[in-house]
């Protein structure tokens, strides 16, 4: 892998996320494998060129720390592009390193952190000092063998799991992100269940197929899983059985889930609450 550590004007930006007015990547790039990263787009950007992504990883550096006063208020997201919790940060600390900040600050900004990873219990004396933090912890499905097809070198489920019950045990606000729901292989139910048992929230993101990972996605279906392979393809032939699929999930969600706090992320379109 190709690690470089780069110089960069400011570490918090300006979101256009429907739930965060700001993030945080301390990293570019991301080794946890997943063959449906919609964030591999970032690779035009940040002066890649043809690099697979995965294949390398950028550390953020030279930065000055946040002053958070006028943060104060605001929803400033720890993941948007990256797992903040990938596993250099094991060694660079860059995500620890600002935790440190928001601890030390006593500034009420409304931090969240998203992330696949069991490395964030490293940081409870932090997150246990943090006012208004929440951490969500991602995952697409409870079967071991499916989540090593789709996210090669990612933590397993259980350990995601729990995470989120060691999380919770520490008082930390919990959320579970099913994302993104396989079609025939997530059995959201059942994530949603075990979740439950620990997170104050769930919330749920179809797969989308689009650009350069929509062939990569069905191709590997197509040679892990044949079987299910036409009906999983049929799906994402065309927009309107796309977007009656979905709805027709939602609906079976929203009964599911009557009675608790959860949202839907589907279509990118203005969230669907509780």
């Amino acid at each position: 892998m190709n690690i470089n550590q780069i110089k960069a004007g400011s570490i918090i930006t300006k979101s256009k996320l429907p739930d965060a007015d700001y993030v945080i990547n301390p990293y570019i790039g991301c080794n946890h494998g997943c063959i449906y990263c919609y964030a591999e787009f970032m690779s035009r950007f940040t002066g890649h060129g043809n690099e697979k992504w995965g294949d390398f990883m950028d550390i953020k550096d030279g930065y000055p720390m946040p002053r958070l006063e006028k943060f104060e208020g605001k929803s400033i997201l720890f993941g948007s592009v990256t797992d903040p919790y990938n596993p250099l940060e094991k060694k660079y600390q860059k995500t620890r390193e600002l935790l440190k900040v928001f601890a030390e600050s006593g500034v009420k900004a409304r931090a969240e952190i998203l992330t696949k990873s069991a490395l964030v219990r490293r940081d409870l004396d932090l997150l246990t000092r943090i006012p208004n933090i929440r951490v969500g912890i991602s995952l697409s499905a409870t079967d071991a063998k499916f989540a090593r097809v789709i996210e090669s070198h990612a933590p397993s489920p259980q350990e995601r799991i729990e995470t989120m019950r060691i999380l919770s045990e520490a008082g930390i606000t919990v959320y579970a992100f099913i994302s993104p729901i396989f079609p025939f292989f997530s059995d959201w139910k059942a994530v949603a269940s075990e979740a439950g048992k620990y997170a104050d929230e769930i919330c749920f993101e179809n797969l989308n197929l689009r650009g350069g990972y929509k062939k990569r996605v069905l191709d590997i279906i197509k040679e892990e899983y044949p079987e299910k392979y036409n009906d999983f393809e049929k799906i994402y032939s065309s927009k309107e059985i796309f977007q009656t699929f979905w709805e027709n999930e939602a609906k079976v969600i929203k009964k599911f889930m009557k009675g608790k706090k959860y949202k839907i992320y589907f279509f990118h379109e203005k969230i669907k609450k509780a």
